[in-house]
């Protein structure tokens, strides 16, 4: 076979827009799902390796776990340029627009070193402040201030690899930002154990370990689009952006960073009321998190490959192949979703243990997850109609189903979390049985209440499902394909 009839066939598998429609979607999903297991492998080992060797494990798992909502506040910034991306390059990859897709992927790696400049001076600046703010620990501030600022030094990597991403995912291609996730992950856990294992530098050690494995990704990234396998690559020669598709790339990715920022900053708030359980409890809430991040792997995957589905579909003006797509999908997900839940119900103890925390922690987190299960069904019904209207070029719908629902989740989570642990302290006050807050906080009063932290986040889910299911039933988003707007706008 011929280099050029190699290249034939693989245009051909990733042409989403032709062949079997389930076996297209599990054929891209799978990549991509492996891959973002490999990527939520950064933060777990860095969890289990602080968690289990670190000089107080269970401090220095709270110290990184502190930082996870200032990080996704600032991270939703290049994360919109990613979906953006997607979507744009997607569509004209439908519609087989060479000229177009080139001067797309351009923008987008302009567009992308932008943001993570301005991260990485941001971040840097604001991270103390930011934890002070949140009322972080005393004993867990310094840590926590030391891990988020090194991960911040190293922004552009992750912002290099992750609009990468969403580029060559547009393009069809989901093996190979697997690939590159692969490869940086093993990077990451061989350094993590280097680091603290041999240096001890515990939480600086983890997240220079992070870092270098985010560049080293984005690197494999870079390198792979400038092959020229897709037909199309980013133009160093002629580095501009494109004021048209700069436009079109922030329209659609805005809504993503919009919505990602207001998810970050629900779960800013959210943590200040969970940051009054103590210690034990932000490791607790640490867990919880790692392991849900691992079960939301498959929905996230079929999320992102019905976006590039839709796009291509949509681009391509196949609105019949594009509904059965989605319909598909949806049964994959309930599917897989409900098997993951069963599982976890019954063997979340015994996946706590490997954190390395202490009995008390993983008491909490198995408690928190128990609930949550039930809740994941409505969380993968709503990724995969907000990924449906993303990749149809409606993003700015999916987003506001979700901001919707993570600003109902702030009061929901006062109500039942909040407000409970202060009247507990206000009655121990009242009755004189101990001389501040702080005194009866630190003697356990209302600290049962913590379980409202996790029946918050699982009502959540069902919320948000519930609000983005008439958008998606009501709304015009299959008239919102972006490649026909675009000949109204050009010669």
């Amino acid at each position: 076979m011929t280099k050029e009839e190699r290249l034939l066939r693989a245009a051909d598998r990733r042409d989403l827009t032709q062949g079997p429609i389930a076996k297209k979607i599990i054929l891209f999903s799978l990549p991509i799902i492996l891959g973002n297991l490999f990527q939520q492998l950064y933060n777990v080992v860095d969890s289990v390796v602080v968690g289990n060797f670190a000089r107080d494990g269970t401090h220095c798992l709270a110290a990184v776990n502190a930082s996870f909502a200032i990080m996704l506040v600032f991270n939703a910034l290049y994360m919109g340029v990613s979906m953006g991306a997607n979507i744009v390059i997607s569509q004209y990859r439908g519609a087989k627009d060479t000229k177009m897709l080139e001067k797309a992927m351009t923008t987008t790696f302009l567009l992308s070193m932008l943001a993570g400049i301005f991260i990485t001076v941001a971040g840097t600046l604001c991270a103390r402040p930011l934890l002070l703010l949140l009322g972080t620990p005393a004993d867990i501030l310094e840590d926590a201030t030391l891990y988020i600022s090194i991960i911040f030094l190293g922004t552009c990597g992750n912002v290099l690899y992750n609009n990468m991403n969403g580029m060559v995912q547009g393009l069809g291609d989901a093996k190979w930002p697997m690939y590159a996730l692969i490869v940086s992950s093993l990077t990451n856990i061989a350094l993590d154990l280097l680091f603290v294992c041999v240096f001890h530098w515990d939480v600086a050690g983890v997240a220079i370990a992070t870092i270098l494995a985010h560049i080293l990704s984005g690197c494999l990234m870079l390198w792979r689009q400038s092959t020229g396998v897709y037909g199309a690559k980013i133009d160093f020669r002629h580095l501009r952006m494109d004021g048209i598709l700069t436009k079109q790339i922030l329209r659609l990715g805005l809504p993503s960073a919009l919505q990602s920022m207001c998810f970050a900053g629900g779960c800013l708030i959210t943590q200040s009321f969970s940051f009054r359980f103590g210690t034990e409890f932000i490791a607790a809430n640490s867990m919880l998190m790692k392991i849900d991040g691992f079960v939301l792997l498959p929905m996230m995957g079929f999320s992102t490959a019905v976006t590039t589905y839709v796009g291509q579909n949509v681009g391509a003006g196949d609105l019949d192949r594009t509904n059965k797509g989605v319909r598909a999908t949806l049964l994959m997900t309930c599917g897989v979703t409900l098997v993951l839940s069963v599982i976890l119900f019954f063997f979340c103890p015994a996946i706590t243990l490997i954190f390395g925390a202490n009995e008390t922690s993983r008491h909490m987190a198995a408690e928190g997850i128990r609930f949550v299960c039930f809740f994941y069904f409505f969380y993968g019904v709503q990724n995969i109609l907000a990924g449906t209207l993303r990749g149809a070029g409606a993003a700015l719908g999916a987003s506001l189903c979700v901001i919707g629902s993570t600003i109902l989740k702030i009061p929901l989570t006062w109500a039942i979390t909040a407000r409970p642990l202060d009247k507990a302290l206000d009655a121990a006050l009242a009755a004189g049985q101990y001389v501040s807050r702080e005194a009866a906080a630190a003697a356990g009063v209302g600290m049962e209440h913590y379980i409202g932290v996790f029946q918050a986040w699982g009502i959540s889910m069902l919320m948000g499902m519930l609000i983005i299911l008439p958008v998606f039933f009501f709304s015009r988003w299959r008239e919102k394909g972006i490649t026909e707007q675009a000949k109204t706008i050009r010669p």
